[in-house]
């Protein structure tokens, strides 16, 4: 069948497209991943898989599906239940038939890019075949002037975003137009977490600018002050502080700056995360680690977030 699959589930097989295959499962859902050979078509695949045309190109939003390149990746889904669009209906009113929600029709049905926009005859997956493997959390960075149509296409697929960022001088907190992105994340349901970090006015981290910080308490207290009366005003659920090239002997008075911010959090119910360079040894020589203390950072904050895209 040309198909790398992922996450295998247990010795059971089944049938699909007229060959035997065994199960697989990626984030709970059973699906195929195809890797086109030579000679394939949408319209081959979908009869050898077993499934309708269309929800083949819609699944994997294809610009041009008559143009397939060898050795592409083809995701083939199994919708389990499914429902035909009538006149009158809404993702509410069929959310409520189907007793599930419309973030749950958003999810299962990409092409509707978080809008109710919804046509008679039009197929709407309500739920697909799916085997539970736990909680995941998604979260997500954006400027505050993300495109509007890409921001309510993603909403459903977040559990937190976090508009990027707010930055300080000494102990001054630099204003972000974050009002419309906050709300917008609010409204779907959304967690908006609060991103503080130490770039400085040409958008480059600053180990000067966050020293300066750090070696002062006063400018911490009015700094944390004022992080925490725009938290409460917008509604943030959470603050991730990203402070990167730190100085080997700003380390201690980074942490205990996260743990100021945190006590000033814990009285809101609120988590501090604070976003690390990923180091392989407590002595990892350079610039991005030297002022990293895993040890003390991790007593300060309630969540670590490994940045390890690089």
């Amino acid at each position: 069948m040309g198909g790398l699959r992922a996450a295998r589930s247990a010795k059971t097989t089944h049938k699909r497209g007229g060959a035997e295959a065994a199960p697989y499962i990626i984030g709970g859902i059973f699906m195929d991943i195809h890797v086109v050979q030579p000679g394939d078509t949408m319209y081959r695949l979908a009869q050898q898989y077993g499934v309708p045309m269309e929800r083949l190109l819609q699944d994997n939003q294809l610009e041009n599906p008559s143009q397939l390149v060898v050795g592409q990746a083809i995701v083939v889904q199994y919708p389990e239940l499914t429902h035909t669009v009538r006149a009158g209906d809404s993702l509410y009113s069929i959310a409520q038939m189907h007793n599930t929600t419309v973030a749950q029709l958003l999810r299962n049905n990409p092409a509707l890019q978080g809008r109710d926009l919804i046509y008679p005859g039009q197929v709407i997956v309500v739920k697909y075949a799916s085997r539970p493997r736990g909680p995941l959390t998604v979260n997500a960075y954006a400027y505050p002037y993300i495109d509007r149509d890409l921001l309510r296409a993603t909403l459903p697929y977040l559990s937190q975003i976090t508009p990027f960022t707010y930055r300080f001088d000494e102990g001054e907190l630099i204003p972000l137009r974050d009002e419309a992105l906050v709300n917008a994340a609010l409204q779907s349901r959304v967690a908006p977490i609060f991103h503080l970090s130490n770039l400085d006015e040409e958008e480059r981290f600053s180990a000067q600018l966050a020293h300066e910080l750090l070696e002062d308490e006063e400018d911490q207290r009015e700094l944390i002050g004022r992080i925490v009366r725009t938290v409460d005003r917008r509604g943030y659920q959470g603050v991730d502080v990203d402070f990167e090239y730190i100085r080997a002997e700003d380390g201690e008075n980074y942490a205990q700056f996260l743990a100021r911010l945190r006590r000033a959090l814990t009285s809101r119910g609120l988590p501090l995360i604070a976003a690390l360079a990923p180091k392989t040894s407590a002595d990892q020589p350079g610039r991005l680690y030297e002022g990293i203390d895993y040890h003390l950072i991790a007593q300060s904050v309630d969540f670590a977030l490994l940045m390890t895209y690089g």
